[in-house]
Order: C-alpha cells, then structure tokens, then sequence
C-alpha cells in the first residue's frame, strides 16, 4: 500500500513538473508575466471555452499597466506581448526580419479561405499581402484611388 502511495505521489510530481517545465521562462529573463496553470499556460480558460483568447490578453494587458512587455503562455509556449508603442514601431520596422513568421494561423498546410488575409497570413504570404497592401496607406497613392472635387 505504502508503495502504491510513493508511485502515484512520485508520478504526480513528474507530471506537474512536466506541465511547468518551461513556465520559468519569463522569470529568468526578469518579465512580468500572468502566473500560468502546468499543461495550460495563462490560456486555460480558453481550452475549457469560457472566455475569448483577445480577453484573455486584454487581461494580462491590463494586470501590468507600468510595464513595457509583459509575458504569457500558450500551453509552455512562451509569447510576448508588447505595451510601449516604441517598441512596437521597433519590431514593425527595423526588427521586421525576426517576426514576420508569427504563427497566427495553426493552419500550415492547408490556408482556410477566410484566414487568406493580412492579419493571419504567416510568413512568406504575409510578406506578399503586405507588399501588395502598403501603398494603399500612402497618400499619394490613394489619391487615384479616391475622388477628389
């Protein structure tokens, strides 16, 4: 019986640490972040659908509002959400190279129709739309496409 006890207790142990295993990530890096649940990260509530994965980062946006960035977890997938607009102009320009494939769309192989657009588009095809899409935001490129009297 004793053994028993030892076994399961020993087994329980290695599965919560195999559910946290990576959630010292922001810490050691000295990032604020939502205390994550072992196998569900910050997400759980929306693996048991009870609320939306954009309230689940208003949320973590809003629980540290003096900090530039603040850290998550998709399961043990750590993700970074930035606050400072600086920082964001930074990523959008001159770090463009690094986050460009930004795993919006769990779909790799097969692109769902309705996910063919800028703001799930990954990696090469987002590079596409975009080139294709930037000098509309350009005034003067919009003004042939818009009336002028």
């Amino acid at each position: 019986m004793l053994v028993t006890v030892v076994f399961v207790m020993a087994a329980l142990a290695g599965l919560y640490l195999y559910g946290s295993r990576a959630h010292s990530y922001w810490r050691r890096r000295g990032v604020r972040h939502v205390r994550p649940l072992p196998f569900l990260g910050t997400y759980g509530s929306v693996y048991l659908m009870q609320r939306s994965t954009t309230q689940v980062a208003t949320d973590a946006y809003w629980a540290f509002p003096d900090e530039k960035v603040v850290g998550q977890f998709w399961a043990s997938k750590p993700q970074l959400l930035i606050r400072d607009p600086e920082i964001v102009k930074r990523v959008l320009t001159t770090d463009f190279a690094c986050f460009y494939p930004r795993g919006l769309n769990p779909h790799k192989e097969v692109i769902e129709p309705l996910l063919r657009n800028l703001f799930f588009a990954d990696g090469d095809l987002w590079r596409l739309l975009r080139q294709r899409m930037t000098p509309a935001f350009y005034e003067r490129q919009a003004e042939g496409h818009v009336p002028t009297d």
